[in-house]
This record gives structure tokens, C-alpha cells and sequence, in this order.
């Protein structure tokens, strides 16, 4: 490697299903995420795993149980930090502050604060199609792992 830092985040993952034009994708554990660069902006890390759905014209050229990489453009990747995780934040404290600034009272500024979380997220579930559009994932064969004895 160049030291150049890549334009796309990649995660090792199996081939869990392929149905039409969708390859679903299980990525790989904990374990997998320890060398990648981009694993502190990534919910991956917390997890056992997730699968992901790739949407490709050439999916039939996959099959259960292989090994592929899933990329997404690494802009992506902080466009999707900023949603989850980034602006709900902001939301919370912005609310908190100024619930508390205007009536004094704690506990309902940690309860409007925790309330407004709901509209946030319901907003993004309801424009879960388009979202899903912007966040697209690229699918290719893992490349094979050549061991040499010595």
C-alpha cells in the first residue's frame, strides 16, 4: 500500500442468500473489523454481525456461502455517521440546553431530549427507500488467499 488513504470502505463478508437482483451479504464478525481503518466511525465494530443487501445486475454470479468483499464510498461512510449518530447527538444536547435554560427543569429536558429522539428516527424510517438508494454497496469476489509453505 501507498500510504494513500482509500476513497471506499471495505468489509470482508459471505454470501448468505441471492434472490433476483439482491446478494444478500453477511459480514464478518469483530475480528475482521480489528485492521480497518474506518472502524471507529463504523457500528460494525459492536456487533456479531450484520447482512447487507447489495443490489447487482451481475448477481447471479454469486453463491451461497462464498467469500466477497462489500464495498461503499468512503463519503458514504460519514454521510451515514452524520445521520445515526452525529446529528441525533447534536439534536439531544441542543434540546437539553434549552429545555433546561427555559423552565429549569431537569427531568423534563432529559424526557423532551429523549422524546425528540422518536420523530428523528421515524423521519429517517419513513425515508428508508430513499436512503437505501443513496447508500449503495459494491459487491466483488474476496481476492484468494495464496499460503506458501516454507
Amino acid at each position: 500500500m501507498n500510504g494513500k488513504k482509500s476513497d471506499r470502505i471495505e468489509h470482508p463478508g459471505v454470501v448468505e442468500r441471492v434472490k433476483n437482483n439482491r446478494v444478500f451479504v453477511q459480514i464478518e464478525s469483530q475480528a475482521a473489523c480489528g485492521h480497518c481503518q474506518a472502524k471507529s466511525y463504523c457500528g460494525m465494530v459492536e456487533s456479531a454481525g450484520k447482512t447487507i443487501e447489495v443490489v447487482s445486475d451481475q448477481a447471479n454470479r454469486y453463491e451461497p456461502g462464498q467469500e466477497v468483499m462489500v464495498a461503499i464510498a468512503r463519503s458514504l461512510g460519514y454521510k451515514a455517521l452524520l445521520l445515526g449518530y452525529i446529528y441525533p447527538f447534536l439534536l439531544l444536547l441542543f434540546t437539553l440546553f434549552a429545555v433546561t435554560l427555559i423552565t429549569g427543569n431537569e427531568a423534563m429536558a432529559a424526557l423532551a431530549a429523549a422524546l425528540l429522539m422518536v420523530p428523528y428516527y421515524g423521519i429517517l424510517y419513513r425515508h428508508r427507500e430513499k436512503l437505501r438508494k443513496t447508500f449503495t454497496f459494491r459487491i466483488r469476489e474476496a481476492p484468494a488467499v495464496n499460503y506458501r509453505e516454507t
